[in-house]
């Protein structure tokens, strides 16, 4: 019971960080948010709370427990889902964060929070749920270990379901889309358990499926970057925990310009600072939070990082080889799970 106030209070967090009043107590800590509760559901298995963060509202759920409008929480993280349906309070969410840890302190474990891409993980703004969802089960222990041995592979635009078996029995994840071979084993925490899943790509429902933000090969590799990990257990992205794949990029670059692995490796000198900067666009999302959002790569890394989130208002492709001029920004919280350490806002966009 503990455990599901924390997961609560954890929820509260994300929206308390948008309001205005709450933005004044809101903790320095990265990716901890702080809500204020302004209506509360119970069901069965789930409390349903209707919060704000700054001017911002939206929808919570948590493990079944005990809440009051008036309340502040803070959490870490969460799972984003679209048009979700409660089939005890008979409605639809149009857009619902769940979560797995919540608290009325902000003094959060390092390990909490629920898939961010199923992500983060997912929540809505890179990578948006891709079904109606059904009333789910109880989430599943944050702390254990889990061993899947992989026996089939599906792959959607967001998401890659895996299909295997652990001590014997046969189990389906989904995290955000990587590649992944059948035969591998793969070691993951925690989860977000749904029944009745409906993906619409595959044209298939699962009876049972568990969604999970980090997944290795390595169980070393959870221990050691428990937000940002991938089949190669290496942190990619310089924002959320959104797995991307490096692709194979060829620029010329004249020795005056501004890399990626530049501008990562030294990001204090460049932050709040506008700069210039060329890559190839390989990931590209419109109209969310009002904003373009892009990632390029330029062919150079920096401890193991390659990849660059810029917002815009202007369209691209990806394939598109751009030169992008805007405005560096540090330790950048959206709420939702969407932290970057690097991004770069307000851009203007070239080809």
């Amino acid at each position: 019971m503990k455990k599901y106030t924390l997961f609560l209070s954890l929820v509260f967090l994300i929206v308390a960080c948008k309001s205005d009043k709450v933005s004044e107590q809101t903790t320095s800590t990265a990716g901890i948010h702080t809500v204020i509760v302004q209506e509360v559901l119970q069901t069965n298995q789930y409390t349903y709370l209707r919060v704000k963060e700054g001017d911002l509202e939206s929808w919570l759920a948590t493990p079944k427990m005990q809440a009051a409008a008036g309340e502040t929480y803070y959490y870490k993280n969460g799972l984003a889902m679209t048009e979700f349906v409660s089939k005890e309070l008979n409605r639809s969410f149009k857009e619902i964060m769940f979560l797995d840890y919540i608290s009325s302190s902000p003094a959060l474990p390092e390990n909490t929070g629920a898939a961010e891409a199923g992500g983060s993980q997912t929540a809505t703004q890179d990578a948006g749920m891709e079904n109606h969802a059904v009333e789910q089960t109880p989430n599943v222990n944050a702390n254990a270990l889990h061993k899947l041995l992989a026996e089939e592979i599906l792959q959607t635009n967001q998401y890659t379901y895996l299909r295997g078996k652990e001590d014997g029995k046969e189990l389906w994840i989904a995290v955000t889309r990587m590649d992944a071979k059948a035969g591998t084993t793969y070691y993951f925490k925690g989860g977000l358990p749904m029944t009745g899943f409906a993906s619409k790509e595959l044209k298939r429902t699962f009876d049972s499926i568990l969604f999970v933000d980090n997944i290795a090969t390595n169980p070393q590799a959870l221990e050691a970057n428990s937000n940002v990990v991938t089949q190669n257990n290496q942190a990619v992205s310089t924002g959320s925990s959104v797995p991307l794949e490096k692709k194979e990029v060829s620029l010329s670059h004249a020795k005056t310009d501004l890399t990626i692995a530049t501008l990562l490796k030294n990001k204090s000198q460049y932050a709040e600072k506008s700069i210039k900067i060329k890559g190839e666009v390989t990931k590209f999302n419109t109209g969310i939070m009002k904003k373009n959002w892009i990632h390029i790569q330029d062919g150079t890394e920096f401890d193991g990082k390659f990849d660059l989130t810029i917002t815009t208002d202007q369209e691209v492709k990806v394939g598109d080889k751009i030169s992008v001029e805007g405005n560096v920004h540090l330790d950048k919280d959206f709420g939702f799970g969407y932290f970057y350490d690097v991004i770069v806002e307000d851009a203007k966009i070239s080809k």
